[in-house]
């Protein structure tokens, strides 16, 4: 029997779906390969190739919805899952807005999310990738003597997608990566320090050098930290913590969370919930971004959506379903895999850069602390409240001191976002959430 190809197995799907009882049908379907390197002292720890391909199958029947899955692309296969998925529908509640979206997605020039020298790696490039970066490490400083891991990858990816009024349309992505994690030593002393990069495209990674490098840095900078005694003062993120507080912060700008007041900012929308310096985007049409793509997971097109414009909320992040409940347009954040039915989620998301630089940050704080690290998870989105264990550096005078650990800040999030004071233009687009340097204005530091 002859292979369908990724077209004829999605309108297969579809076209069984539609003639079997369905008011609307969609179809979606993924295939990746990935392939990572991971070296540790100069010796190839392990390899990994995976490959993934799967098709989900979405209907609607009488305002109800059915889903089911499956990575089997056999004919039969196929037209049972349909099938069952129509036998699903009948047996949930109908909802009203359980619809396909309205949307029809217009033609996108190309974004620049598949690159062929990425596609091209091989694994001796991704072993030699790891172990330049490993050696950089070694060589950046003599207190760098081993690591938990150094590893490099890369990801080729395809979405195939089509519903009962969006003809067959797909795209392709590819993402590399690499990154150290370096152990520092000094005496009975040892710190952990972790950089890591993560592009579309070959040419944007950061190079063997900067990663390994930065790393050490990192390590070296933990050595002798200790817990300083509880107080309150500013608190100033460098650009990578302040992108994983932002991603913290992803649940309370969920439309899902907002309808069920799952969020602190539920009830917040056209009014003031940040400093004016905030302005918070999601770009998904955002070139060589690693959330980029030309429609969602639903076929809806992408676009670029201000959340928070200079301190004011102004919209949620929306699939088609909070978007009817909520009476309002889609943002094209519609997130899936083949197995899972669509969630709202960032593409590209990030706070505007501002004016200041980190140093600047830095030399005009009397007395504070700088965070280069966050440890699991403080962020409360529904009732609004912050407490987190992190590492950084005490600033006296203006000046960097001794590196600090051991300590938690704490805070209320509303009073945190009004009161940040300042917003560097340090923006990398290293993830899906990133933000520059940032600086609230007084925060709680609790300590010995």
């Amino acid at each position: 029997m002859a292979t369908l190809s990724p077209q004829e197995i999605l309108e297969r799907v579809r076209n069984l779906a539609q003639r079997s009882g369905a008011a609307e049908a969609e179809a979606y379907m993924e295939i990746a390969n990935i392939t990572e390197a991971r070296v540790r002292q100069g010796e190839v720890e392990y390899l990994t190739q995976s490959a993934m391909q799967g098709v989900g199958v979405r209907v609607f029947v009488d305002s109800k919805v059915g889903f089911s899955f499956t990575t089997d692309m056999r004919p039969t296969v196929l037209d049972e899952l349909v099938r069952r998925t129509i036998i699903l529908a009948g047996e949930n509640a109908p909802r009203d807005e359980n619809r396909l979206p309205d949307e029809q997605p217009a033609p996108i020039s190309d974004l620049e999310i598949y690159d062929e020298a990425v596609a091209g790696l091989r694994t001796a490039d991704l072993i030699a990738l790891a172990r330049k970066s490993e050696d950089h490490a070694f060589a950046t400083d003599k207190r760098v003597q081993s690591t938990r891991l150094a590893h490099a990858g890369a990801a080729v990816g395809e979405v195939h997608f089509t519903n009962s009024f969006i003809p067959y349309q797909s795209f392709r992505t590819t993402t590399c990566w690499g990154g150290v994690s370096a152990i520092a030593t000094d005496g009975t002393t040892k710190r952990e320090g972790s950089f890591e990069d993560r592009r579309r495209s070959l040419l944007d990674l950061n190079t063997p050098e900067r990663i390994g490098r930065k790393a050490a840095e990192r390590a070296v900078a933990g050595l002798g930290g200790a817990p300083i005694p509880t107080t309150t003062a500013p608190v100033l993120f460098e650009a990578e913590a302040a992108g994983r507080f932002l991603a913290g912060l992803v649940p309370a700008l969920s439309a899902a969370n907002v309808l069920e007041q799952r969020s602190f900012i539920a009830d917040k929308v056209n009014q003031p919930i940040a400093s004016r310096l905030l302005t918070i985007v999601d770009d998904g049409l955002l070139r060589r971004g690693l959330g980029t793509r030309p429609f969602d997971g639903e076929g809806v097109q992408q676009r670029r959506s201000i959340l928070v414009d200079r301190g004011r909320l102004v919209k949620f992040l929306q699939t088609a379903t909070t978007a009817r409940r909520m009476n309002t347009r889609l943002t094209g954040n519609a997130f899936r895999t083949y197995r899972s039915l669509p969630e709202a989620g960032p593409t590209n998301l990030y706070i505007e850069p501002g004016s200041s630089t980190l140093d600047k940050m830095i030399s005009t704080t009397a007395r504070g602390l700088l965070v280069t690290g966050i440890a699991g998870f403080g962020i409360d989105t529904v009732a609004g409240g912050y407490s987190q264990q992190v590492v950084g550096r005490w600033i006296e005078k203006g000046t960097l001191g001794a590196a600090v650990e051991g300590v938690t800040i704490a805070g209320n999030l509303t009073e945190m976002l009004l009161g940040i004071d300042a917003v560097g233009r340090d923006l990398e687009y290293r993830d899906t959430v990133c933000a520059p340097s940032i600086r609230f204005r007084e925060l709680t530091i609790a300590g010995t």
